[in-house]
């Protein structure tokens, strides 16, 4: 009787692991393969948006206001003006080399932060208020300290999807 109850211990414990791997060689792939779904998705999302910055410069040599033009190459369009990133690298009057995460501000102008400039988006004719394709954005943005006259900084305008371009100031 000992060794029957014994057996069948040892044969339920191995079915009992056997079902357990069965069921995590089942789970593992479905989650890996759902992670792969979400990465493509995203990446698709992605090769849909372009920038493309078309101008910068500052507004009057030796200031802290500059303009960016930027044109909408992808196919995203941007709703939500303060999901987007714009970094600016440069040296102040004090030549320390500055780099600045500025904060969106829908109201207008205050020290590190950027809005849309007064033009706004241009061709604005297919979504008001929101920047398609084909449409250029004009961002205004205020460093503090100022941008030492006499020197290069460089802006980055960033997508909420991560597609970014890059262009260089010269400060007069």
């Amino acid at each position: 009787m000992g060794t029957i109850l014994g057996g069948f211990i040892v044969i339920s414990s191995f079915l009992v692991a056997s079902a357990l791997m069965f069921n995590s060689f089942l789970v593992g792939p479905l989650a890996q393969s759902q992670s792969m779904k979400d990465m493509t998705r995203t990446n698709s999302s992605r090769e849909g948006s372009g920038l493309n910055i078309t101008g910068a410069a500052v507004y009057t040599a030796g200031g802290s206001d500059v303009w960016v033009h930027v044109d909408h190459t992808g196919s995203q369009t941007v709703a939500d003006f303060s999901e987007m990133d714009v970094i600016i690298q440069c040296t102040d009057t004090s030549d320390n080399l500055i780099l600045n995460h500025l904060g969106y501000n829908a109201g207008g102008l205050d020290d590190n932060e950027w809005t849309v400039g007064v033009t706004g988006v241009q061709a604005d004719s297919f979504n008001p208020r929101m920047w398609d394709s084909d449409e250029e954005l004009t961002v205004d943005l205020r460093v503090s300290p100022a941008i030492k006259a006499g020197t290069t900084a460089w802006v980055v305008v960033a997508t909420p999807w991560g597609v970014n371009d890059q262009s260089s100031i010269t400060n007069p």
